[in-house]
């Protein structure tokens, strides 16, 4: 792969990209004992204890003015990565609930943070619902972020995927149909490949976001491919919370080989102690080069923009 050429991150956490330092930093000033160990994740083996890793960090980050320092924080990382995109989600609800933040303020201060970096790198950013609430809280979630749709390039449904499917949220996600924003969603990550195949059929999504447990469906992979439907895959990540057994048997390989489109991702970099270009070079041993080089490609391709 052309070390040289455009690589994207189309699946990266605000709220998991908090440098561990600045986490650290944030919680000596709030007086709570905290160790790198609390927000940076081993191999969890479950979803659940791997964000709550994200929660010991975000919860810290009370001010707006954290969210300005993280956000920009962010984009530095991702621009001495090599990145030349990058696409930050990030969740107003659950910032505003561990923070007491408002959220259309956190809105604003990322999006202001986001524009106004100076950076050689391009970054848009996606507004992620969050499921646990169900779907008239979703469909608040919703209105909120399309009255700052000028400020996103997409939208994503993120949460408890088992507990909550994704029939109850087909509403809510017409609404950002009918305004023109673009749709990813988390499934096939800590439920199915059935997951996988709601996410597609009710909520008609450009992208989803993990989608590994495909694999195990070889109907539902022909149907991502035929339908053009990228996945956002996250090996280290993947591993961390159990979506894949391990390294040697992610199913990286099974989804290139159907022809499934991937995109690979770092997901929530500071938890999961990754980097891009380290994703990379773990895809190379699982894919070879040229099928790493067609994902990186595919992946710059298939970014949902900058905000407009």
């Amino acid at each position: 792969m052309d070390v040289s050429a455009p690589l994207a991150d189309l699946h990266r956490h605000l709220e998991g990209s908090i440098r561990p330092s600045t986490a650290h930093e944030l919680a000596l000033r709030t007086g709570t004992g905290r160790r790198r160990a609390d927000f940076v994740a081993g191999r969890e083996g479950d979803l659940l204890p791997y964000l709550a890793k994200i929660d010991n960090a975000a919860r810290l980050a009370v001010t707006t003015g954290d969210w300005w320092r993280i956000t920009r924080e962010a984009i530095a990382d991702a621009c001495d990565d090599g990145l030349s995109a990058v696409e930050l989600r990030f969740s107003p609800q659950f910032i505003a609930g561990l923070t007491g933040l408002d959220p259309d303020a956190v809105i604003e201060t990322v999006g202001d943070a986001t524009t106004r970096h100076g950076l050689p790198i391009e970054v848009g950013l996606i507004g992620i619902v969050v499921r646990d609430e169900g779907p008239e809280s979703a469909d608040r979630q919703m209105r909120r972020l399309l009255h700052h749709a000028d400020r996103l390039v997409g939208v994503d449904l993120a949460g408890d995927e088992a507990g909550f499917p994704v029939a109850q949220f087909a509403g809510v996600f017409a609404r950002a149909h009918d305004a023109g924003v673009a749709v990813t969603v988390h499934a096939g990550e800590a439920a199915g490949p059935g997951s996988v195949r709601d996410a597609v059929r009710y909520l008609r999504p450009r992208r989803i976001g993990h989608g590994v447990r495909s694999a195990e469906d070889p109907a539902l992979l022909e149907l991502l491919a035929a339908d053009g439907i990228t996945l956002e895959v996250a090996i280290t990540s993947n591993v961390q919370t159990g979506a894949a057994t391990d390294r040697a048997h992610h199913q990286l390989s099974t989804l290139v080989a159907a022809g499934v489109p991937v995109a690979l991702c770092t997901d929530n970099p500071s938890v999961s102690n990754t980097r891009l270009t380290r994703e990379y070079d773990l895809a190379r041993d699982l894919v070879g080069d040229d099928a790493a080089e067609r994902i990186r490609r595919h992946a710059f391709t298939a970014r949902f923009g900058t905000a407009h």
